[in-house]
């Protein structure tokens, strides 16, 4: 396992978390395909921003 892969992870839990808790507070009756995709792109944006975070190149 890489060193920055824990950090990555919990960075993009995190981040998803934070993201459907706004949306749901914002916008509270959205329909179960959309919460999917706000989750799924706030995953894979959370994703990328942790993997610049993270990644130690050397």
């Amino acid at each position: 396992m890489k060193s920055g892969s824990i950090g990555l992870a919990l960075f993009t839990g995190l981040f998803v978390a934070i993201v459907v808790f706004i949306s749901e507070y914002f916008i509270p009756n959205t329909s179960v395909i959309t919460k999917v995709i706000i989750s799924g792109l706030s995953a894979l944006v959370g994703g990328l921003i942790g993997y610049k975070l993270f990644s130690h190149t050397k």
